[in-house]
């Protein structure tokens, strides 16, 4: 056989190796929403925000996602939250999302925990006093609970830590739900669907730090507070076992 069509013949089984691994690659990692996240930083979001990695931080949309971020997008906090490294650690993801990559990297590079932590503990306390509630929070705790929802708004958290930030760019994929409530995909239309970039911020609090801040807010918010009998037993009962799956 002659260089030429050596050549030829190792550039053939290259193609062949190529086409092989194309065909292997895992699909793009998919994001279905299944419940409420926790963070604010998302009022853009809709319902049916179903959509794709498209590239990042770790490379083409079919790189490995670090495995917090693959916990955070599953909604799984608490399986994060179970890691070894996180133990006795609260754990929180901030979230932004937009085209300018260079202004999120910015978001992301000045986030500071102390202080920008105070909206994702909101969200957490928020839904704990929902959870404990058989009426609005504002009926069945009264004034307590927005007192609550207000310290803990314009609180700091010391102690609070940034472990890691990551990117990917995301495309939405058009879905819609079937008479089940079950989604399913719709054919794409001519026009590209958006893509932005997203960055997570993975922070994480010390358990009893973050406990003991959350329980002296409450002390100041009944200070001086006006509730009924029933809103005082119920005040009672949720400050008992707060932290119940929280």
């Amino acid at each position: 056989m002659g260089a030429p069509a050596m050549r030829l013949s190792i550039f053939a089984v290259f193609l062949a190796l190529v086409f092989a691994a194309c065909a292997t690659r895992p699909p793009p990692y998919v994001i279905v929403p299944r419940a409420p996240v926790e963070t604010r930083f998302e009022d853009w979001i809709e319902p049916l925000d179903v959509w794709q990695v498209v590239e990042s931080q770790n490379g083409a949309a079919d790189a490995d996602l670090p495995e917090w971020v693959s916990l955070f997008y599953s909604r799984q906090i608490t399986e994060l939250e179970s890691l070894e490294q996180f133990d006795g650690m609260y754990v929180f993801v901030a979230r932004n999302q937009g085209a300018n990559f260079r202004a999120l990297r910015q978001w992301a590079d000045h986030f500071s925990p102390t202080q920008d932590l105070a909206a994702l503990v909101v969200g957490r306390v928020e839904r704990r006093f929902a959870f404990g509630a058989h009426l609005y929070p504002d009926d069945q705790f009264g004034d307590f609970f927005m007192r609550v929802i207000r310290g803990v708004s314009n609180g700091e958290f010391p102690g609070a830590v940034v472990e890691e930030t990551f990117w990917v760019m995301r495309e939405r994929i058009p879905v819609e739900l079937d008479d089940d409530g079950i989604y399913y995909w719709v054919p794409m239309d001519d026009d590209a669907p958006p893509r932005r970039f997203e960055y997570l911020a993975l922070l994480s609090i010390d358990r009893e730090i973050l406990q003991r801040q959350i329980w002296s807010i409450m002390d100041a918010a009944e200070t001086g507070l006006s509730v009924t009998a029933v809103q005082a037993a119920a005040i009672a009962a949720i400050r008992q076992d707060f932290f119940d799956g929280f």
